[in-house]
């Protein structure tokens, strides 16, 4: 089906740390195509930001017709999807990109390992996954999302500062417990994938 941009409705919206905000959108054709790991391109109401933010879909809820997103305030256009509310418009288009390979799990143990706002779209995977998983989390300092997973695989944590779990990064966590895996499905800022690869 070919990409195009629609008006969708944001059905509420929750702040969860100082700058961390999560957005329930009502897009019920969206929320039924989207696969774990895909994206939707967020645009601004200022004419004069053209290009769209592109943000991971953290969860999607197919008989409500809503897709969840979980982003970062970095700049003028994510400080101002910060501010809708229940019943504002907003222009996405998606969902966008090849999603995680399910498949590759079937009958394996994997890792889901997200790291900082790489973490959104672990959750989904999260639910649909049907293996064993260990799901490990790296945080600078400040947790979110963290116990949503909980219902879906043990759930280890990493913090630079040491406030929660493990203190270093997703690999030192998984190092620390002593967890093995076949597959590993990760999302997070490109030093840590550089790291898993390395470790794979």
């Amino acid at each position: 089906m070919a990409q195009r941009k629609v008006t969708a409705f944001v059905d509420s919206q929750e702040r969860l740390t100082e700058d961390v905000y999560s957005m329930w959108i009502r897009e019920e054709e969206m929320a039924a195509q989207a696969k774990p790991g895909q994206f939707i391109s967020v645009y601004t109401k200022d004419g004069a930001k053209l290009l769209p933010r592109p943000i991971s879909i953290c969860e999607t809820n197919k008989e409500t017709g809503m897709l969840r997103i979980v982003y970062r305030t970095v700049g003028a256009g994510t400080e101002e999807f910060s501010r809708y509310q229940a019943g504002d418009t907003v222009d996405i288009m998606g969902p966008l990109g090849n999603g995680f390979p399910l498949e590759a799990a079937e009958g394996k143990t994997a890792f889901l390992i997200g790291g900082g706002i790489g973490i959104p779209p672990m959750l989904e995977l999260a639910k649909q996954l049907h293996c064993k998983k260990e799901v490990i989390l790296g945080y600078r300092d400040v947790l979110f999302l963290n116990e949503e997973f909980a219902p879906y695989g043990e759930v280890v944590l990493a913090t630079e500062d040491g406030s929660a779990g493990t203190k270093g990064n997703v690999i030192d966590a998984i190092r620390e417990h002593g967890l093995k895996a076949d597959v590993i499905f990760a999302c997070g800022p490109t030093p840590m994938l550089r790291a898993l690869k390395a470790y794979a």
